[in-house]
Order: C-alpha cells, then structure tokens, then sequence
C-alpha cells in the first residue's frame, strides 16, 4: 500500500517552491524593467524627433472651401485637420492655398465640419473645392507684400556664416530685432512690424542656424538658445556697424529662449534697452513634462525618457531653463501669452512675471493659442506693443 506523503512534509519541497516564486518575480521585475526601458528609449527618441530634430515639412493644406460668397467664406474640414484647429477659432488669420493668399476673420457660422467665416481677398480667389490651410502669420510674403512697407535684403554674420535678414529703415537709434519661433520663417514678425515702423524704429527681421536659407548646424539640432544666441549676436553687431545705439530683441516661441540666452552669454547684451516675447520658450523640460501629463504619458517613462535624452542627443536639461537666470534681468519686458496654449505651458510666462515683477509687463491673453495673441485681437495687441515701445524707446 503506497502512503502519501503532504509535500510540505517532504524534505526541501518547500524551499524549491520558495525558489520558484522568487525566480518568478525576478522574472516579472527584469521584464517590467525592460520594458520600461524600451518604453521610455523610444519616448525619448519621440522627444527628439519633436523638440530637437530639425525638420523640413511642408504646411499641410487641411481645409476644403465649400463655397465663396461675397465677404463670406464656408470652410469644410478635412481628415488631416483638428477638430478645434485654428479654422474654428475666433481671430484674424491668413487664408493659404497653391499660387494665391487671403485673409479669414470672424466665425460666423459652425455646423460640424464646416465653418462660415468672413473672407478678405488679399492675393487672388480660391475656387470651390480647392485645398487651402489657415496661416496664424496672417500675412503673406515679405513686409512690402504684406503691407506696402519699403524693405532691403541684407546679411549678417555668425560664427557659423553669413545669414540673410530683411532691413527696414528708420530714424531712431534704436533698432528692432525680430527673432522667429523653431521651425518659422521671417514673415512670424509681419504682424507686429507696422508698430515699430510707426515708432520710427530701424527693423531687422532676421534668420538663425537651421531657418529656412540660413547655414545649417552640424548636428542638425535646435538648441533653444544655446547655440542660437550666436546668431543673434551677429545681428545685433550688424546693428550696432550701421548706426545703432542700442536694440529692442523680440522673440517668437523658441525664439524667445534665443533672446533670454542672449541675454545671459553675450558680450553685447547691454546694448539692449528691452525685450518683447510672444508665447516664449523659458523652460523647455516643463514644457516637456506638460505636454507629458497633458497627453498621459505614464509617470515612469517622463523622467528615464529624458535622462535617456540627454544621453543619446547630448542635451543638458537644466541649460534649457531661462528662468534661473530671471535674476540678471535689467531691462523692461513685454511679454504675451495665450492662456490657451497647447504648445508651450503659460505657466513658464506666469512664473517669469513674478519673479521680476518690476521689469515685465504682462499681457495674458484669454483664448489665445500659441503665438495668437495677436490672431485673436489685433487692435488690443497692437495698442499694447505701442504703448511699450512709447515707454522704452519715447515718442
């Protein structure tokens, strides 16, 4: 007769399971860990192929016009569009299609896909049926295109060569630089330049490494300043060879990083009396890590992806914050900011504001997206940019 035995009773039965469980959630940790890992290595290359990566796309024409009638235009969406895109936002903005341009204001009308706006033909008509994409730069070409103002093709120079700019003549000693957001072109400063036209202000509206016809880096990589501030460099010491005193820097999105860390590495930044920034990049790891709670990208993969970013794509994190240097601050500022931004968190232009409450005037812009604080009210903008320029520059 066989007797059985209770495994527990039998010598080293227990321990073996012991060692299997153990073996088992080993196992599980190294596979959650590797996954982890390959979760945040490709956050972090998602990371770079956003933030870092220079790229050259095309403007997707993602509107269908339905039908054009007098001053009135109907807008159909199509699949590559947002469901609340700039087509369906309340503001001023340019209307763009294949060899022409126009201009689209208020929403009139809204019934699902399709909108109804007023329509301002500027260069040509679209047809029915034609692609065509909104344009928060509003206008189209070059500042005598855009608005009858006389400009000259000139070029200035960086450690990295020569970069082409469009010079505006004025008569005071106070220049205006104008520096554009990643990824822009020249003609993101359409929109403010009849102010510093009409402050007499001489007006440089310029390029950096990696813009559209200027020299590209080697490493093919935006910085957000830390090498782009060279650039601006050069631009003001072209100034300063023609006639300058002293400059008013002004900068787009990244644009605005260029101009803080110009501020705190150049030689020459005494030489500016103000600054104007429009939805500026101050912090770009909060400005990461927003745009990671905003899209739910789980807590693990936030802090290793970015540490894994620095490691693949040589970035220095704490380089990339403007805000610890608020401190060296010594000129008047006006900054702009939608509180709407998808792209970069206010939060950054909040916190720039109280830490030196006494240098920035701060217009926080209800509804607007970013760089749209002028899209959504020109007027109130404009009156704002002339109100400061009057203040630092004089009449």
């Amino acid at each position: 007769m066989v007797k059985l035995v209770p495994s527990e009773r039998i010598p080293g039965a227990r321990g073996s399971r012991w060692r299997t469980l153990v073996l088992l959630a080993v196992g599980f940790l190294i596979a959650s860990l590797l996954v982890i890992f390959a979760g945040a290595w490709y956050y972090s290359g998602q990371l770079n192929d956003a933030g870092f990566a220079v790229k050259d796309e095309p403007h997707e024409l993602d509107l269908q016009v339905v039908a054009l009638e007098g001053a009135r235009i109907t807008l159909r969406a199509t699949p590559e569009a947002d469901d609340d895109g700039d087509w369906v936002r309340a503001g001023l903005f340019g209307l763009e299609w294949n060899g022409g341009y126009g201009q689209v204001g208020e929403v009139l009308q809204r019934d699902g896909s399709q909108v109804v706006r007023t329509d301002r033909a500027v260069d040509g008509v679209p047809q029915s049926g034609e692609r065509v994409r909104l344009d928060s730069f509003a206008f189209p070409g070059d500042p005598f295109e855009a608005h009858g103002i006389g400009f000259e093709d000139v070029v200035y120079e960086s450690p990295l060569g020569e970069f082409p700019a469009w010079f505006v003549a004025g008569s005071r000693g106070t220049w205006a630089i104008f520096v554009d957001g990643k990824g822009a072109e020249r003609r993101e400063a359409l929109r403010m330049l009849p102010a510093t036209v009409e402050a007499a202000m001489p007006s440089l509206l310029i390029t950096y490494r990696n813009d559209e016809g200027a020299p590209q880096s080697a490493d093919d990589m935006y910085r957000y300043g830390q090498t782009e501030w060279e650039d601006l460099e050069g631009a003001v010491r072209y100034a300063l060879d023609h006639g300058a005193h002293n400059v008013v820097l002004i900068g787009y999105s990244m644009g605005g990083a260029i101009v803080m860390h110009y501020l705190h590495e150049s030689p020459l930044a005494g030489r500016v009396s103000a600054v104007i920034l429009d939805s500026p990049v101050l912090d770009f790891a909060e400005t990461v890590e927003w745009a990671a709670r905003d899209h739910f990208v789980p807590w693990p993969l936030m802090p290793l992806g970015k540490q894994l970013t620095a490691w693949r794509f040589d970035i220095d994190w704490a380089e990339l914050d403007s805000l610890r240097y608020s401190g060296e601050l010594s000129v008047p500022i006006l900054v702009f900011h939608g509180d709407d931004d998808r792209k970069v968190p206010v939060s950054t232009s909040d916190k720039l504001a109280r830490l030196a409450p006494r240098l920035v005037t701060y217009v926080r812009m209800r509804g607007a997206g970013h760089v749209r604080s002028w899209n959504l009210d020109p007027a109130a903008y404009e009156a704002a940019v002339a109100a400061f320029l009057e203040r630092v520059v004089g009449q």
